[in-house]
C-alpha cells in the first residue's frame, strides 16, 4: 500500500470516516505522504527545508506521477512548506478518489443544517484498523521496520496521531518512533520535521 493511502487510512475513523486530527493536520500529513512517496521512489529528495527533482521519469501512480510533473513545472519553488501547503490543499480528496478507485473507499455526502461535507468509508471496516493494529505491531516488536513503515509512524507521530496507534500508551513503542526517525535516510527525515514544524504553526495560528 503507498504511504499516503496508509496514512490516510489510519488518521480517518472506520465507522463514520471523521477525521482523528484537525482538517490542517490531515492535510499537512497527506501532503508530507505524497512528498514522501516520491523520495521512495527516488524522483525527489530533501534537504532541509528544500526539495530538489532528482528524475523526471514518471512513477507508476498518476498522482505521484502528477504531482512530480508539477514539481517539474514550477522550478522556481523548492521550498518544502511551499510544496505541503500546496498539495495539502486537494490531499484528501486526491488521496479519497486514488482509494476509491481501488474498490478500499466509498465517498459519501453528510449533510448537517445548511451545509454537506465529503466523507470517505472504507468498503471493509477492517482495513483501517488492520492497518493500525500493523503498525503498532512494528512499533511494539522488535521485527525491522521497513523505510515506508518508519516514515509513516514518522509522521504519525509528527501530526498527532500516535496516540491512535499507541492507544495504551506504551513508553516503549513511542521511543521505538524516535529512535527509528533518527536512523531514517537524511531526506525522509528532514521531510517529516518540515511536517512537524508546519503542523505545529498551524496550531500556534490558530490559538492566535
Amino acid at each position: 500500500m503507498l504511504l499516503a493511502d496508509d496514512f490516510f487510512l489510519i488518521a480517518h475513523d472506520d465507522r463514520d470516516g471523521r477525521s482523528r486530527i484537525s482538517a490542517r493536520a490531515m492535510e499537512l500529513g497527506l501532503a508530507g505522504a505524497l512528498l514522501g512517496e516520491l523520495v521512495l521512489e527516488q524522483r525527489i529528495t530533501v534537504e532541509g527545508p528544500r526539495l530538489r527533482v532528482l528524475s523526471g521519469e514518471p512513477p507508476a501512480d498518476p498522482l505521484a506521477h502528477t504531482n512530480l510533473a508539477t514539481m517539474i513545472a514550477e522550478v522556481q519553488h523548492r521550498e518544502v512548506r511551499t510544496w505541503l501547503q500546496f498539495l495539502g490543499r486537494t490531499a484528501v480528496d486526491d488521496v479519497g478518489t486514488r482509494l476509491a478507485r481501488a474498490g478500499l473507499v466509498e465517498q459519501t455526502q453528510v449533510r448537517r443544517l445548511l451545509r454537506s461535507s465529503t466523507r470517505w468509508l472504507p468498503t471493509d471496516v477492517n482495513l483501517p484498523a488492520g492497518r493500525v493494529v500493523r503498525l503498532r505491531r512494528l512499533l511494539t516488536g522488535f521485527e525491522p521496520m521497513r523505510v515506508a513503515d518508519t516514515t509513516l509512524a514518522g509522521l504519525a507521530e509528527a501530526t498527532g496521531l500516535t496516540g491512535h496507534i499507541l492507544w495504551d500508551g506504551d513508553p516503549a513503542g513511542g521511543r521505538r518512533i524516535q529512535y527509528a526517525i533518527g536512523a531514517l535516510p537524511p531526506p525522509l527525515r528532514d521531510l517529516i520535521l518540515q511536517v512537524e514544524s508546519a503542523v505545529g504553526d498551524a496550531v500556534l495560528s490558530q490559538r492566535g
